[in-house]
């Protein structure tokens, strides 16, 4: 027998089990390829404007790379005199630390050695017996001068090849990168996107884009962290403040424990600098204000959407990319990542990562508003209706997340695939959010009906009504200043139009909901010359019984004075709907309501 053909499904997790072996197994060969080629992003844009001199690729690559070397000796200059000046004060503060930790041990220690001397009393020394020390005379002979020496200088050779081997094979591959920047773009277009150049160089635009906004954003705000903290321990008279600065600034690019390492470092040395706690404190509050100003009120103006990566991704992505990598992963974690979606965004086969990782909600409003009311969560749906409305108004909520969510309702229903009890939660939402919403009367706690709207439209209505009186309000108004929306006798165009009641009063307009057969019904207190717009609402495909639309015709007929309009939006029966009205009678058409709103607005010619 044949063995059976692996699914697409099986073969895609074998291939990203095998993509995660060879990330970790030749982690020493790709961090620092991974760091080089990062960093020649980065050092991308001073290239580009060095070329716009007149200087070739090669010429500007090494201009470039010159520039930033020079900076950054400068400023290692700098911080290793800071760091020579400091390590011959530290014997100084020997007293202070001595005098702290025999606080902090007080403080801290001395109770949990009680605790433990009372617990070990109680339960008893079980451990076996400590070891006698070996005798001196059983002890191996100490080595002689010169094999200690040689041994140290080993080891301190070994210490040193290491990270001056890293630092060297990312300095090879940053300049050969820049040099040949050209010539492999061009080759990854060529690789990624065959015969489809478009495809590829929209992919490699987009992921460079992305990197290089980031990393100047990320730049600029870790200098301008840099620099507060520095010129605030500086008027606290922290000395060396430029190395604390600097070792915040720097680890500031680690994601989540970078800048709380360097605050964490900086305290102890304040502590150890004064006899006190004050500086200490002080210290320790200046790196925490810094942060928080950076975090909660420069970084979001400045970002915006610079990555596309979702916060949760972010969080995520340290943790895998320092499992997988160490360090070095850690702080190339969210550039890779980015690529990540960047490649999700432009390959059709990794789009799930643009879904995973990317700041792109997966539903929109309508969606969100449809999936949490059949879970009975309107706060959520609420909080997502006042976000819109801060921007725009409740008749473009309503048209684009109400009733699309109806609609999605209701083909749901139609296939019977939501069950009583999300029947009901749905309801019971619905009828929450839109109390909430237009500052009507909350609903009673009854028996809810069924999703599709059955009931829905009149019951909304009813609500007002327990407040409002039988009519909604006064009969006795001024001449034209009432809206009639009347509603046709079926499900969908009974909620159309108590929804656009509410949309009318959010508008500060008189608007009141009857249905046809409620027409012959209107109290003669009522004057005909109240009304000024008729709005007929059709929600269905079907414009309505014969019976109905003649008993339509027949009351409009006495409204000569009114502004007709038909109001025609997208129906919960996924059928376009038909007129209703007589084809003699001139009448305007709403299909939206902000298209009736707006005539409402519009004075009659």
């Amino acid at each position: 027998m044949t063995s059976p053909t692996p699914q697409p499904f099986a073969l895609k997790i074998l291939v990203g089990i095998a993509l995660l072996g060879l990330l970790y197994v030749g982690r020493d060969v790709l961090e620092p390829i991974a760091l080089a080629i990062t960093l020649a992003f980065v050092m991308a844009p001073i290239v580009h404007r060095i070329r716009r001199l007149g200087l070739g690729q090669a010429p500007a690559a090494i201009a470039a790379l010159l520039i930033v070397g020079l900076l950054v000796a400068a400023v290692a200059g700098v911080l290793v005199a800071q760091v020579g000046e400091l390590s011959h004060e530290l014997p100084r503060y020997e007293n202070n630390v001595r005098q702290k930790v025999g606080t902090l041990r007080e403080l801290m220690l001395r109770p949990l050695q009680e605790v433990q001397g009372r617990a070990g009393r109680m339960i008893g020394d079980l451990g076996p017996a400590p070891a006698l020390p070996a005798d001196a005379d059983t002890q191996a002979p100490a080595a002689g001068d010169d094999g200690a020496s040689a041994s140290l200088l080993g080891q301190l050779v070994a210490a040193v090849w290491g990270p001056l081997g890293f630092v060297g094979v990312v300095v090879l591959v940053l300049v050969f990168a820049l040099l040949e920047q050209d010539s492999l773009r061009d080759r990854l277009i060529r690789l990624l996107g065959g015969r489809d150049l478009r495809a590829a160089t929209s992919a490699l635009d987009d992921a460079g884009q992305r990197l290089s906004r980031y990393f100047i954003s990320q730049f600029s705000v870790n200098a301008g962290v840099g620099f507060a903290i520095w010129a605030l321990l500086g008027l606290l008279g922290v000395p060396h403040a430029v190395v604390w600065a600097a070792l915040g600034a720097l680890l500031r690019f680690v994601p989540y424990v970078g800048f709380p390492a360097a605050a964490l470092f900086a305290s102890t040395m304040a502590a150890a600098m004064a006899p006190g706690w004050e500086l200490v404190l002080s210290t320790a509050l200046v790196f925490l204000g810094v942060e928080l100003v950076a975090a909660y009120v420069v970084e979001p103006q400045l970002y915006g959407h610079t990555t596309g990566l979702s916060p949760f991704s972010v969080v995520v992505a340290a943790i895998f990319w320092g499992a997988l990598w160490g360090p070095v992963g850690l702080l190339l974690s969210t550039p890779l990542t980015l690529c990540l979606v960047v490649a999700g965004r432009h390959v059709p086969s990794l789009a799930f990562l643009d879904l995973l990782l990317g700041d792109a909600p997966a539903l929109d409003l309508s969606q969100r508003f449809y999936q949490r009311a059949i879970s009975g969560d309107p706060v959520e749906v609420l909080a997502d209706a006042r976000r819109f409305l801060k921007r725009k108004s409740l008749a473009a909520y309503c048209d684009k997340v109400v009733m699309p969510a109806f609609e999605l309702a209701h083909q749901d229903y139609e296939r019977q695939l939501i069950s009583p009890q999300q029947q009901a939660a749905a309801q019971r939402v619905i009828l929450q959010v839109l109390a909430e919403l237009t500052r009507a009367p909350l609903p009673s706690r009854r028996r809810s009906a069924v999703l599709d709207g059955t009931g829905l439209g009149l019951r909304l209505r009813r609500e007002r009504e327990r407040v409002e009186g039988r009519w909604q309000g006064p009969l006795d108004v001024p001449p034209g200043s009432l809206l009639l929306c009347v509603s046709l006798p079926d499900a969908g165009s009974e909620l159309t139009a108590e929804l656009l009641v509410r949309v009318l009063r959010s508008e500060h307009h008189d608007a009141r909901h009857a249905t046809v057969n409620e027409l012959a019904e209107v109290p003669p207190d009522m004057r005909p010359e109240a009304i000024g717009v008729v709005f007929v609402v059709c929600g269905g495909g079907e414009a309505g019984a014969a019976h109905e639309l003649r008993a339509l015709d027949a009351c409009l007929a006495q409204l000569p004075q009114a502004r007709v309009v038909a109001m025609l939006p997208a129906s919960l029966s996924g059928q376009p709907p038909q007129d209703p009205l007589a084809t003699d009678r001139v009448h305007h058409t709403a299909y939206s309501f902000e298209e009736a709103v707006a005539l409402v607005q519009r004075r009659p010619s």
